[in-house]
């Protein structure tokens, strides 16, 4: 048995490509098959290739992105969603995304900020710990100012003097 590659014409979507498509031939009667891994091998390929037509992020893409915020194949699918080997199979073309996952992915991929806003959203912040968090420029922090109840400005330090008047004894309460 030896292992061959032959071009073959896919089509989907009114697109045609020539595809590398891999096979085992015997070398004794010429037949020749295609084995669990070799099947694999040429699913992937043509898979790659209608994501493409699809206008979906690649195999390669997804990793690229995974890999430019650090982040291991679990924590994305924890992050994005889709399942726990979820993005095993997307970056080996073993499964397209949705085209609702392949916009969330390209949002992320184009803003930092989105993608912090979403680990805050998921609650993810103490994996990236180590990470920086950028603030934008504008933020929209509210910084207030303690006031007394006549509208008068206070001192932000704790002053106890006026609750020891009770600590005198029993008579201070009973007045």
């Amino acid at each position: 048995m030896s292992t061959h590659s032959e071009m073959v014409e896919s089509e989907y979507k009114a697109h045609k490509v020539l595809l590398p498509l891999v096979f085992k031939q015997c070398d004794a009667c010429g037949s020749d098959f295609a084995g669990a891994a070799e099947s694999k091998q040429n699913k992937r390929a043509v898979l790659a290739w209608r994501k493409q037509v699809d206008g979906l992020l690649t195999g390669e893409e997804i990793t690229a992105l995974r890999k430019q915020y650090k982040l291991t194949q679990g924590q994305a699918a924890k992050l994005f969603g889709g399942g726990p080997v979820a993005f095993s199979k997307y970056e080996n073309d073993d499964v397209a995304q949705s085209e609702a996952m392949d916009t969330l992915l390209r949002l992320v991929r184009r803003s930092p900020q989105a993608f912090w806003a979403l680990v805050a959203e998921k609650s993810m912040e103490s994996e990236f710990m180590g990470e920086p968090i950028k603030v934008p420029a504008q933020s929209n922090v509210v910084h207030l100012t303690a006031v007394r109840g006549s509208g008068e400005k206070s001192d932000s330090r704790y002053n106890p003097r006026p609750f020891r008047s009770f600590e005198s004894g029993a008579e201070a309460w009973k007045q």
